[in-house]
């Protein structure tokens, strides 16, 4: 790998000092970030074999998706205001039912695509379909290793929960799906320091107990994580109270499966004692503001769970629970909605959205020993965004201008591992117009296959 210099940029360390350096430089070699200081300081000590001048811009952390599905991105409209039992009839089943091995391939590079272009350099992504494809495995995992993105894989598996929305098609046998997970593991637990796997059971309510504890004992023996929607809606949250007599963080942590290589996703409905066994645990919480504001599932409290110092990382989900993979949108929601619901400007802050979509994040995802900050010796997983546009100048307050004012079209530049991913807005490790044309063309595939219609038509 070759050494590169950026300087001339403000950079915001995301370090424990939260320290923001005026006109410094970053100096990256092997993959790593080998130093951080002024850009006098720097470039007085070292020769890099490349440049980047962010004169005006910010340096960052590129920022971490703790959650997002990424079969989804050419569903993108298939069922819109809809709530989520119903989201499941009208863009889980045709996704499932019509997705093939090329179409799924061609929804990842458009999320990847999509994610880079939103300054992720990190992305969870939490694929229920991947059991679906143990022929293609392989393949799938080759496409995510080529995009240079950084990721959590979570594989994804259901043996129940028909009745509470899980599609047929994606439900297994208990058996095969333990199977499935081992020879997983078996196979590509060591492909590439850029990707990691983790676990997915698909919800609480769509597995059995002995999946669930199965999970865990796994995860611990291949010392990975486990991601798990839980507390998303109303009705799933009053299902599992009339099934186990308990909502689903307090039935997990019952059987013994809550811990801290867990991240709940969702926990919208999450009481003061599930709060507690979450402290407790040490778990951690994945918060997907806009998609819980697509589905009308409510808002969860994320207030409470930082005043308990409980990890939560921020997440787009799924595009077609979504909109799109834009992580700038959440920054810019998630605390405004918080704001607005606790009727408190000061219940999240500029300060706290940051960290959660940043080095919050990295440890949701238990990456924060190597990514979420700017620091000697991490992963030099960054990006510039341009502060010389009219939406975020004048720039007096650098949180609060990333935070309320930047958008997308600010990412300037993307970094990951060290190799420039995107440069002037330009990616440099994929053709987007060819990804976006087969996009569009599995998009198509999908719904002549499924003969899918429109909700509400």
């Amino acid at each position: 790998m070759s050494s590169l210099i950026i300087k001339n940029g403000t950079i915001i360390t995301m370090d424990e000092r939260r320290r923001i350096i005026s006109d410094g430089a970053v100096y990256i070699d092997k993959g790593l970030i080998m130093d951080v200081g002024g850009s006098g300081e720097l470039l007085g000590k070292y020769s890099a074999d490349s440049e980047i001048d962010a004169s005006g811009n910010v340096v960052m952390p590129g920022l971490v998706n703790t959650h997002i599905h990424l079969f989804q991105s050419i569903g993108k409209g298939l069922g819109t205001d809809v709530n989520l039992l119903n989201w499941f009839k009208t863009v889980w089943t045709p996704l499932v039912q019509g997705l093939s091995i090329r179409d799924y391939i061609a929804s990842i590079k458009l999320a990847v695509l999509s994610s880079i272009k939103s300054g992720v350099t990190t992305v969870a992504g939490y694929e229920h379909v991947l059991s679906l494809y143990p022929e293609a495995l392989n393949r799938i995992f080759k496409c995510l290793r080529e995009t240079g993105v950084r990721f959590i894989v979570g594989y994804g598996y259901q043996d129940s929960g028909v009745e509470i929305g899980a599609p047929e098609t994606a439900v297994r046998d208990t058996d095969e799906i333990i199977n499935g997970i081992e020879n997983v593991f078996s196979r590509f637990s060591k492909v590439d320091t850029n990707m990691k796997i983790w676990l997915a059971p698909g919800t609480v309510n769509w597995c059995t107990e002995r999946l669930l504890k199965e999970t865990k004992r796994i995860a611990d023996e291949e010392k990975t994580g486990i991601m798990i929607h839980a507390g998303e809606t109303l009705s799933e949250h009053k299902y599992s109270v009339e099934k186990r007599g308990l909502p689903e963080i307090a039935y997990m942590e019952k059987i013994g499966v809550l811990d801290r290589n867990v991240l709940v996703v969702h926990a919208v409905w999450t009481d003061e004692r599930e709060i507690e066994y979450l402290w407790k645990r040490g778990a951690k919480v994945s918060h997907n503001p806009i998609s819980n504001m697509y589905l009308s599932s409510g808002v969860a409290p994320i207030p409470e769970m930082l005043d308990k110092n409980i990890t939560v990382g921020l997440a787009t989900d799924g595009a077609a629970s979504n909109g799109n993979e834009d992580m700038f949108d959440v920054l810019r929601v998630t605390p405004l909605l918080h704001k607005v619901h606790n009727k408190n400007p000061a219940s999240m802050t500029a300060e706290k959205t940051l960290e959660m979509a940043t080095i919050k994040g990295a440890k949701a995802l238990m990456m924060d020993k190597y990514i979420g900050s700017i620091e000697k010796g991490k992963k030099a997983d960054l990006i510039i965004l341009n502060m010389k546009l009219p939406n975020v100048t004048p720039v007096i307050h650098y949180p609060s201008a990333i935070v309320y004012s930047a958008s997308s079209e600010n990412v300037d530049t993307a970094i990951v591992n060290g190799k420039v991913l995107m440069k002037e807005r330009k990616l440099t490790s994929m053709k987007e117009e060819k990804v976006l044309d087969e996009a569009r063309r599995a998009a198509e595939r999908i719904i002549k296959s499924t003969n899918y219609k429109p909700s509400g038509k």
